[in-house]
């Protein structure tokens, strides 16, 4: 029996800052992670890792993460590319069974995360630029397109 608040031990070699991502690999077992966008049967999505140089990488659906003694879960399922690390079985943090996965990188691991939306065009593109959505470089242009009394120039 396990503690769902216990992460996994450290490595063989202490990290002290080191992330345990805890998750399932989405990879088959030519490399190809196989994402529905919402048509199924007729369209998906596949990622796949390419290098020249022989880098190898897993698409990690992650639940929950690890980080100094501590477990967390994320508000959602995230989607990341995490290249370098293998994934070994989960163990910690309530993940050591029903084929969870961890990988173990440090802070400054570079990996990439793939956000996904699925709606219709209003929400995804109309409803997210409302006032409050809008990121706030957009908001600048607003002031000071609005500062020059809607003038582009200050002829």
């Amino acid at each position: 029996m396990t503690d769902d608040s216990v992460p996994a031990p450290s490595g063989p070699r202490y990290k002290a800052d080191e992330i345990i991502l805890y998750g399932v690999e989405l990879n088959d077992t030519s490399g190809v992670a196989h994402l529905n966008v919402g048509m199924v049967g007729k369209a998906e999505l596949q990622v796949r890792l390419a290098s020249t140089v022989g880098i190898t990488g897993s698409t990690v659906l992650a639940y929950g993460y690890a980080f100094e003694g501590h477990c967390y879960r994320l508000d959602s399922n995230r989607i990341f590319i995490v290249t370098g690390p293998i994934a070994q079985p989960a163990a910690g943090c309530g993940f050591d069974s029903l084929g969870y996965m961890m990988w173990r990188l440090t802070a400054s691991s570079q990996i990439l995360e793939i956000s996904t939306s699925f709606a219709d065009a209003r929400a995804l593109i109309l409803d997210a630029q409302l006032p409050g959505k809008r990121s706030p470089s957009s908001y600048a242009i607003t002031l000071r397109t609005a500062h020059r009394n809607g003038r582009l120039s200050n002829d």
